[in-house]
């Protein structure tokens, strides 16, 4: 065996928090962790009663879980049965009621520079008038309302409001086409749309309620459009339409909380779908609030309402997640999860780039930031734009940084670990810890992810279970894979309150996708396999796999072969007809910016990939792209991808956030020509 060259030795260190955190830890280190895991597992109805202390409840529930009943809910039974509590009166009144009114709950940022900070008072007057504007257009509890808004403050407001009342939102991410909107509505018969005039974005209005001209009109259970005059710009005028923040100033500032019942839906949120109709994800009013506060109160550890940590209420850690509220995680970690925690929570309107390379570090300074997440997509992005973008930012007060949505390969990870954390080198790597999670929007929030104050990091690894989970790596026949390093489905074998209940209107498609291939699990529809220390490494999408004379490999490990050369930016690999072999890897790979985009560079790359993943992972075809096409989430739309090598129709591409890409990359295949073996 050849010797490990210094990066992959590096690769393979543990790298640590730094030790100051784990003195005022929640759990302070990695012992306590284990135990408090194997106790949360084998009695997990009385560990998820335990955290279900940290919500204030109208009615108490009557028990913890409540077992399937039937075939057709053959693994998540009901949680926290016969319990009543409303989820905006958790993330708001109930601060105000223990004296807290006056202190800052929302700091809002407009790409302008505007600021707006709200306190839980101001909040709440503010989701009260929206709450009975609501109402006052015919919503009630169970109805389903439709939110397409920019990054601005009226969407957290509006998506508050609907919780108070009892109306289930769909939210529909900024950047999606209005066909999408209009399938969302469709599916779920919303009553009302809610709707910006246009948004901002890298210094330019653009049209956003426009787009719906012609379409908005054949949804048949539209009643009304409500419109967030953002910009006052000249726009199209529907007979339904409604001036909803002049509506919600007509409105008092009292609006009681509707009492819901613990399995009531809270909110359908619609998977981007890379193949096939989106699914809607139904995420129920306690299973979600309890699993959500629950992750954020032990992974990072910042001081909040619920318990200060020695702080004092305007002292608290300031809190600041990059994503986009049309996503899982823009719902879950922007706010309901923290803000039910009573945290201080950062909504920032526009891009990381504009007006500036460093917009993200600014925000930090600006706002002494102590806990960042963001996703690796964003992080490569940044990374290319130069260190000095970060190193002019005051970044002392932030403890930790954090990772979603993807593998965060080595590349982004150690330049985030050198740059953003200030991590040290050497034996024992210290710094500020990366927080690596692993969730889905089925899941709600984090099932694989480190406490940042104590567990040891390991590149790319998601490293273990949150408390309560556990997960088993399946064989196709559904048997236990335990040797490690061996590639094996992933899968979780006791259900957990956070988890989606059903698919809006299609339960059939729920049990058939989650369920059904390893009856008694939750199938993620991922590969995984653990190391010899029982660190988790996810290694892509099941169907992503790439089957290479006999040999199974997952786009992951390609993928982070290919990343690994100095000159490589990002890949994307899928299988591609091989007359020999089945299947070759076709490979899309974007280089760092002003790298020669030519067949030396291809012979470069193959011959670096050889060296360091062996002959097997040699990716054949290389065709160099500017980006390739993602999900705002950052998941790759290999779908696509495949069907722009093959040549084949490529699809509806509504639910892409850079639809723009596809064009270029089918012009730079049909230059290609047909590939010959």
């Amino acid at each position: 065996m050849s010797e490990l060259t210094e990066t992959e030795k590096e690769k393979a260190k543990k790298y640590y928090p730094l030790p100051a955190l784990a003195e005022k830890a929640r759990i302070q280190n990695m012992d306590a962790y284990f135990e408090k895991w194997k106790y949360s597992v084998e009695n997990f109805e009385e560990f998820w009663a335990e955290e279900a202390k940290m919500i204030d409840w109208f009615t108490p529930y009557q028990k913890v879980w409540q077992p399937p009943q039937g075939e057709q809910d053959e693994f998540v039974g009901k949680w926290f049965v016969g319990g009543k509590l409303n989820v905006t009166y958790n993330c708001l009144d109930r601060w105000i009621e223990k004296g807290y009114g006056d202190e800052t709950a929302l700091i809002w940022m407009g790409e302008d520079d505007s600021v707006k900070k709200f306190t839980y008072k101001s909040l709440t007057d503010e989701v009260n008038k929206a709450a009975n504007a609501l109402k006052s257009l015919g919503v009630k509890k169970g109805d389903r309302v439709c939110l397409w808004l920019p990054m601005i403050e009226n969407l957290a407001i509006v998506m508050l409001a609907c919780a108070r009342i009892g109306a289930i939102h769909s939210i529909v991410f900024g950047g999606f086409s209005a066909e999408s909107v209009k399938d969302r509505i469709d599916d779920s018969e919303c009553t009302i749309l809610v709707v910006a005039d246009e948004v901002r974005r890298a210094g330019k209005n653009r049209p956003m309620k426009d787009n719906l001209k012609g379409i908005i009109d054949t949804c048949d259970s539209i009643e009304h459009v409500a419109v967030i005059k953002l910009t006052g710009g000249d726009v199209y005028e529907y007979e339904k339409d409604v001036d909803f923040l002049a509506l919600m100033e007509e409105q008092s500032t009292t609006c009681e909380s509707e009492p819901m019942d613990a399995e009531d839906p809270l909110f359908i949120l619609y998977t981007s779908g890379t193949t096939g109709k989106p699914k809607g994800v139904v995420h129920t009013t306690a299973g979600y609030l309890v699993f959500g506060v629950s992750t954020n109160y032990y992974v990072w550890d910042y001081s909040c309402l619920l318990d200060l940590k020695g702080d004092t209420p305007a002292n608290r850690d300031v809190w600041y997640c990059t994503a986009d509220i049309g996503w899982i995680t823009g719902h879950t970690q922007i706010i309901y999860s923290p803000m039910a925690l009573g945290a201080v929570t950062i909504m920032y309107e526009g891009v990381p780039t504009w007006p500036h390379g460093g917009r993200f570090w600014e925000i930090c300074e600006k706002f002494g930031v102590t806990h960042f997440y963001t996703a690796p997509t964003a992080i490569r992005a940044l990374m290319k734009l130069g260190d000095e973008n970060v190193t002019k930012w005051n970044l002392e007060k932030l403890k930790m940084i954090g990772t979603v949505g993807e593998v965060c390969n080595w590349p982004e990870w150690k330049w985030y670990w050198d740059v953003v954390g200030k991590g040290s080198s050497g034996e024992k790597p210290i710094g500020r810890p990366i927080v690596d999670s692993y969730w889905q929007t089925e899941t709600g929030s984090y099932m694989m992810v480190n406490l940042g104050a104590v567990t040891p990091m390991k590149p790319g690894s998601c490293t273990f279970p949150y408390l309560g989970i556990n997960p088993v790596l399946l064989d196709e026949a559904g048997s236990k894979v335990e040797t490690p390093n061996t590639q094996a489905y992933f899968a979780y074998d006791k259900p957990w309150p956070g988890l989606m209940r059903t698919v809006w209107g299609d339960h059939e498609r729920f049990v058939n996708t989650y369920l059904a291939q390893f009856p008694g699990h939750y199938f993620t529809g991922d590969y995984a396999q653990i190391d010899d220390e029982g660190y988790y490494f996810i290694l892509g999408r099941s169907d992503d796999v790439i089957k290479v004379s006999g040999h199974r490999l997952g786009s992951a490990e390609v993928e982070a072969a290919i990343n690994s050369h100095p000159k490589v930016a990002e890949s994307a690999v899928i299988p591609y007809p091989h007359p020999v072999k089945g299947s070759t890897i076709f490979a899309y790979i974007t280089l760092m910016n002003d790298e020669d985009a030519s067949d030396e560079m291809k012979k470069v790359i193959q011959k670096h990939v050889r060296s360091v993943a062996g002959p097997a992972v040699y990716p054949e075809i290389i065709m160099f792209a500017t980006a390739v096409p993602k999900t705002r989430s950052g998941k790759i739309m290999r779908r696509i991808l495949k069907a722009v090598a093959e040549q084949k129709d490529i699809g509806n591409t509504m639910t892409l956030a850079n639809p723009e890409v596809v064009e270029g990359l089918i012009t730079r295949r049909q230059m290609m020509g047909e590939i010959q073996f």
